[in-house]
C-alpha cells in the first residue's frame, strides 16, 4: 500500500483539530465548521483566468503533456471546466455540472447559487495525468469587453470570485495584444480577486509574448501591461509579472527571448507547488476566520457583561425595595384598611408570629420582585439590546486598522446575531470561548504553521 503524503497527514491533522476544539464554539456562535475545512477534503485547485486569446488551455494541455482542452485565436470554451484525475475505482471521462454541484465529495456544492446558466456550462474532466495525482485544474471561459450577466446568463465574475476563494494558487494571464484592457478584466481584478483571494495567492502571467515582432515591442505590451495594473490594482509597486510562451514544436523562438523560457519552467513549478500552497491557504483562512470569530466573541461579551452590569444594579435596588416591602407592607396596609390587626414588626417584637403576620411581608417582597422581573424583561433587556445594535461599534475596542478591518466583515453578522438571538447571547460562556480561541490561534494554529514551514516534518 502507497505511504499516506506528509500534506495529507498534516491536512487531517488540521481537520481533527478544528472539529474537536473549534467544532462546538462555532455551533455557538451559528457557524458551521465544516465550511472552513471543506477545501482540505479534496486536491489543491489551481484556477486560471484570462481573456479568451491568452493561452490558458495551450497552457494547461502542456502541464498535462496532453490535448486536452480546444485551443485558438478565438473563444473556443464557455465552460468552466475541472480537470482532475480521477480516484480509485472512478473512470476516465466527463462528469456534468449538475452532478459536480450535488456531490458532497467535491467543494463545489456553493456553485449552486449561481443558477442552471451556470451549471449547464460546468463541467468536471477525469483525466490520469500525473500532475492531476495531486491537484485539480480550473479552466475558465475568456473574459470579453462590454459584456453582462444578461450576455452570459450567469453571473461570471461571480463564479470566478467564488472559484478564487477555494482556490490555492490563480493565475491571471494577459496576451500581448490585450495587455489589461478587456472590461472584465479590470473588474475582476479591481474587485472579485481582492475580496476572494490574497495577494499571495495571484500571479500574473504576460504570455504569448513570442507573437511580439522583436525586444521593443514586447517593452511597449509590458509597459502597457504595468500602467493599467496599477490603474486596476490602486498600487504603486507593480507585482511581478512573468514573461512567458509557449516553446511550440517546430517553432522557432524569436532572438532574444530565449531568457525567458526559464520563466515558463517556474510558472510549472509554481503549479506544482499546490499542495504546500493549499496549507498555508487554508491555514491562513483559519487564522482569518477565527480572529473574526474572536472579535464577535468579544462584542457578544461587552453585551452580556454590559447587561449583567446593568441586571445586578437592578437587583441591588429591588432586593432593598423588597426588604422594606417584607417589613413594611403590612405597616401600609393596616394604616389603609386597617388590616391585618398585628403587623409582622409588631408580632416578631412580640416573638410571637404567625403565618397570618408573614401573608402580607412576603405578598409585598414578591410583588417587588415580580414587577422587577417585568421592569427586566419588557424594558430593561429590550432597551439594551436595541443599543447595542444601534451602536455596535461601542461594544469592542478597535485600536489599530487590522482590527477595524475585521470588524468590517463581521459587523453585520453581529447585529444579526442580538437581533434574533440576543437571549442566547446571555447564556453562552463567551470569555471562556474568548480563551480557547486564543489558545487555538497561540498554540495549535502556529505548530500547524512552524510544520508546513519545516516541510510537514
Amino acid at each position: 500500500m502507497e505511504a499516506e503524503k506528509p500534506d495529507v497527514i498534516l491536512a487531517r491533522e488540521i481537520k481533527d483539530k478544528l472539529r474537536k476544539k473549534m467544532g462546538p464554539i462555532f455551533e455557538r456562535y451559528d457557524l458551521n465548521v465544516e465550511e472552513l475545512i471543506r477545501p482540505l477534503q479534496w486536491r489543491p485547485l489551481v484556477l486560471i483566468i484570462g481573456n479568451y486569446s491568452s493561452g490558458k488551455s495551450t497552457f494547461i494541455n502542456e502541464l498535462l503533456g496532453t490535448q486536452i482542452q480546444r485551443t485558438g485565436q478565438a473563444p473556443t470554451d464557455d465552460s468552466f471546466t475541472i480537470l482532475t484525475a480521477p480516484a480509485p475505482g472512478e473512470k476516465e471521462g466527463e462528469v456534468p455540472g449538475a452532478t459536480v454541484v450535488n456531490d458532497e465529495s467535491l467543494p463545489f456544492e456553493s456553485l449552486r447559487k449561481f443558477g442552471d446558466a451556470l451549471i449547464s456550462h460546468l463541467v468536471l474532466k477525469r483525466i490520469n495525468s500525473p500532475i492531476l495525482q495531486d491537484l485539480a485544474l480550473v479552466d475558465t471561459p475568456g473574459m470579453l469587453d462590454s459584456v453582462t450577466e444578461k450576455d452570459r446568463g450567469y453571473d461570471y465574475l461571480g463564479v470566478v470570485g467564488e472559484l478564487a476563494r477555494m482556490a490555492d494558487l490563480v493565475i491571471l494571464m494577459f496576451d500581448p495584444h490585450k495587455a489589461g484592457t478587456i472590461k472584465e478584466t479590470y473588474k475582476a481584478i479591481r474587485a472579485t480577486l481582492p475580496e476572494a483571494a490574497g495577494e499571495d495567492r495571484v500571479i500574473y502571467v504576460l504570455n504569448r509574448i513570442d507573437e511580439c515582432e522583436n525586444i521593443a515591442d514586447l517593452v511597449r505590451s509590458y509597459g502597457t501591461l504595468c500602467w493599467n495594473l496599477s490603474q486596476m490594482t490602486g498600487r504603486k509597486d507593480i507585482p511581478r509579472i512573468y514573461l512567458t510562451f509557449s516553446p511550440s514544436a517546430g517553432k522557432k523562438v524569436p532572438a532574444g527571448f530565449e531568457i525567458w523560457l526559464s520563466e515558463r519552467e517556474e510558472l510549472k513549478k509554481n503549479v506544482s507547488k499546490a499542495p504546500q500552497l493549499r496549507l498555508n491557504h487554508i491555514l491562513q483562512e483559519v487564522d482569518r476566520v477565527l480572529r473574526e470569530l474572536l472579535l464577535k466573541a468579544e462584542a457578544l461579551k461587552s453585551f452580556q457583561e454590559a447587561f449583567k452590569k446593568k441586571f445586578w444594579t437592578v437587583f441591588k435596588t429591588t432586593t432593598l425595595i423588597g426588604i422594606l416591602a417584607f417589613f413594611f407592607t403590612d405597616v401600609l396596609m393596616k394604616l389603609i384598611f386597617n388590616y391585618p390587626q398585628t403587623p409582622f414588626i409588631s408580632a416578631l417584637l412580640n416573638g410571637h408570629i404567625t403565618f397570618e403576620n408573614l401573608l402580607w411581608p412576603i405578598v409585598g417582597i414578591l410583588a417587588v420582585f415580580g414587577l422587577s422581573s417585568l421592569y427586566v424583561q419588557r424594558i430593561l433587556f429590550p432597551n439594551h439590546v436595541k443599543y447595542c445594535i444601534e451602536n455596535p461599534d461601542k461594544l469592542v475596542v478597535l485600536d489599530t486598522d487590522y482590527l477595524r478591518d475585521i470588524w468590517e466583515r463581521v459587523r453585520g453578522n453581529v447585529i444579526e446575531l442580538l437581533s434574533k438571538q440576543a437571549r442566547k447571547q446571555l447564556w453562552i460562556s463567551h470569555k471562556k470561548n474568548i480563551q480557547k480561541i486564543k489558545e487555538f490561534l497561540k498554540q495549535d494554529l502556529a505548530r500547524f504553521y512552524e510544520k508546513v514551514r519545516t516541510g510537514w516534518s
